[in-house]
């Protein structure tokens, strides 16, 4: 997957640069219907780290009819990764070289599209199930989840995805609160497939959410407060005492 960050951004497969900042991506489905469910992203800086959470994963709200269609995702949050589970119908069987391109929006507030500006469109996959290398790694590791398993060329049929993991380093729902900030702002990440012969045949989209961690001065220091509910040090001396 390939990542960008303004116009100095550098880039190969995996991580993109963008003076401190590091965006790295784990590779996104190389595979038309889930191409997204490995999606993490990763942005390391020094003074605020943040990751872009999955909130939402499933259809395009104005796709149409396309001969792969997806139910809406279910993520089940985990304290490392997250496991997606769904299912995906393709109407007729599908010739190899098929290709998917990717758009995406930045959001000042994620809960309302209205604001979403585009951002940026790139191509995510050239030939599929033709890929050679990394790309037949990433096929190999969906075919794993799916019932039936799915087989290059694409067969039509309706595949179960069973709690395929979506390794995201850390979701946040187990570090401390204190430690946690939420923002509105985010990205949406739309997949448009299209068949060799051009005719499109998938959309799906995401909601990613900027999630970032503030480290605040009390929680580190020796003084911090008591957070339990049992009895402080002085009260537990009052009680020897009266023993």
């Amino acid at each position: 997957m390939y990542l960008f960050y303004h116009q100095q951004t550098t880039c190969n497969l995996h991580i993109c640069k963008h003076n401190n900042v590091g965006i790295f991506i784990i590779a996104v489905m190389n595979y038309p219907s889930f191409y997204f469910l490995t999606l993490m992203a990763l942005v390391q800086s020094p003074s605020a780290p943040t990751h872009l959470l999955v909130t939402r994963a499933g259809p395009c709200s104005n796709s149409g009819k396309t001969t792969i269609t997806v139910s809406e995702l279910s993520l089940t949050m985990r304290t490392y990764d997250s496991l997606v589970s769904g299912v995906m119908n393709i109407s007729e069987d599908l010739d190899n070289g098929w290709y998917i391109k990717a758009t995406m929006q930045k959001c000042v507030d994620i809960r309302n599209i209205d604001t979403c500006d585009f951002f940026k469109s790139f191509s995510v996959v050239k030939s599929g199930c033709v890929d050679e290398d990394e790309m037949e790694n990433v096929y190999s590791l969906l075919f794993h989840y799916s019932e039936p398993r799915l087989e290059c060329p694409l067969q039509a049929g309706e595949y179960n995805i069973l709690n395929y993991p979506l390794f995201t380093e850390d979701n946040y729902l187990a570090v401390y609160e204190s430690k946690i900030s939420t923002s509105v702002f985010g990205y949406t990440l739309r997949l448009d497939g299209f068949s060799e012969d051009h005719r499109k045949i998938l959309c799906i989209e995401a909601y990613l959410q900027l999630v970032y961690m503030r480290i605040h001065e009390w929680v580190q220091t020796e003084d911090a407060p008591e957070t339990t509910l049992g009895p402080n040090k002085e009260e537990e001396q009052s009680e020897e005492e009266l023993i």
